[in-house]
């Protein structure tokens, strides 16, 4: 099966996208020619180059973040940051993203104050609601705010969000993993999570185990990346155990990860442990714009680097779905995706190859009555699992 026109055909959800970090180049440049038009002047020229990280770059974790401020120059203005707002949407619709949440932290500019910012994304995202792609906003903490700065995003998210609750569905807290101490915003996030709103939190992003099974004790709703919580990533017996236990769903970014040096390598990365230890993980993007990357290119490395196949890729979408903060939509969510794997007989071509599998019948498929064209899926699918191992893994069962 073609991965390169099933992972975009394939209905999506995307539950950890910074906003900023997610403008493409082309993004980029048309919010330059709005802010030309409009009459704001900005110093991006030279640094628009700079914008994207791939494979290969020099740049670690923390000089990603310097990165962000690029974008922020583009989007100083309630025009401009609904404009890409609009447009990021957009491009996740045209990715095959059926549903997403958008993170973004308020920032007070010379043209808005941080409430105009909530409301500017809120509004923006609340008026595109005819586009096929759902879309809701998580408000993010960043961790190089003081204690103050932390209690009021708090407060003003939990303000906006009694006048955007169709809209603002959690806040989180991110940014740089070696600035600040995740205690001391645990009483802004508390005020949050008892007004309704659910919390994910960047979590394992650095090797820091204390903090990491503070985090997991919390119990936040849903953590982002979770590379340093494994024993062999970082972590300790104690945070995988914690984490194994309360099963809380890990938000996976591969080629953030990889690009960013908190991963060696796709074949190195920790998404393995977590799938075969049935740890409840999303795969996302963080920011598509930066590391030049698209959902549907991050479905495409899980089929490519694990090996796995298209009805597991389609089971990946289905359970995030059980994940997203804005349950009224799981229905019509869960519908998308289950109509999509019974148009391409995904289920029946994963109960056909896992009983091919379980009677150790892949060299004698071809004497099974099956339809043609399915007969050919299961063959194919059986190289590429045994090309990656010694023996095919049938789902949530680990590699040999």
């Amino acid at each position: 099966m073609d991965f390169n026109k099933l992972c975009p055909a394939l209905p999506k959800v995307e539950l950890h996208a910074h906003l900023n970090g997610s403008l493409s180049r082309s993004t980029l440049l048309e919010l330059k020619r709005y802010n030309a038009d409009t009459g704001v002047t900005d110093t991006s020229d030279a640094f628009l180059d700079e914008f994207q990280i791939g494979a290969g770059d020099t740049r670690n974790l923390s000089d990603c973040f310097q990165v962000f401020n690029i974008a922020h120059r583009l989007t100083r203005t309630p025009g401009s940051l609904a404009l890409a707002t609009t447009l990021t949407l957009k491009e996740f619709q045209d990715d095959g993203c059926c549903y997403i949440e958008l993170r973004s932290t308020p920032k007070e500019t010379p043209f808005m104050t941080s409430r105009q910012y909530i409301e500017t994304v809120s509004e923006t995202l609340r008026s595109n609601a005819h586009l096929a792609i759902k879309s809701r906003l998580i408000v993010s903490i960043n961790r190089n705010s003081s204690i103050k700065e932390a209690e009021a995003i708090s407060e003003l998210t939990i303000s906006c969000y009694k006048q955007y609750p169709d809209v603002i569905v959690g806040i989180e807290l991110s940014g740089d993993p070696t600035i600040g101490q995740f205690d001391d915003f645990v009483p802004s996030l508390i005020k949050a999570r008892c007004a309704g709103l659910k919390i994910t939190l960047h979590c394992g992003e650095v090797c820091n185990p204390k903090e990491v099974l503070q985090m997991l004790r919390f119990r936040p709703d849903r953590i982002g990346h979770g590379v340093c919580i494994h024993p062999n990533f970082g972590g300790t017996q104690e945070t995988w155990d914690a984490l194994c236990k309360f099963q809380i769903p890990v938000e996976i970014c591969l080629t953030s990860n990889v690009n960013t040096k908190s991963i060696l390598d796709y074949n190195s990365h920790h998404f393995k442990e977590l799938y075969y230890a049935s740890v409840p993980v999303i795969i996302c993007t963080d920011d598509k714009g930066v590391f030049s990357t698209s959902l549907s290119q991050e479905y495409k490395i899980c089929a490519d680097v694990f090996g796995l196949r298209p009805p597991q890729l389609a089971k990946l979408a289905l359970n995030a779905v059980d994940y997203v903060f804005a349950s009224e939509e799981q229905k019509s969510i869960k519908e998308k995706i289950l109509n999509f794997i019974n148009k391409n007989g995904l289920e029946y071509m994963e109960k056909a190859f896992d009983r091919v599998w379980h009677a150790g019948l892949l060299e004698k498929v071809k004497t099974l009555e099956l339809p043609r064209r399915l007969r050919a899926l299961i063959c194919s699918e059986a190289d590429r699992s045994s090309s990656r191992s010694k023996t095919p893994a049938p789902l949530n069962a680990p590699s040999q």
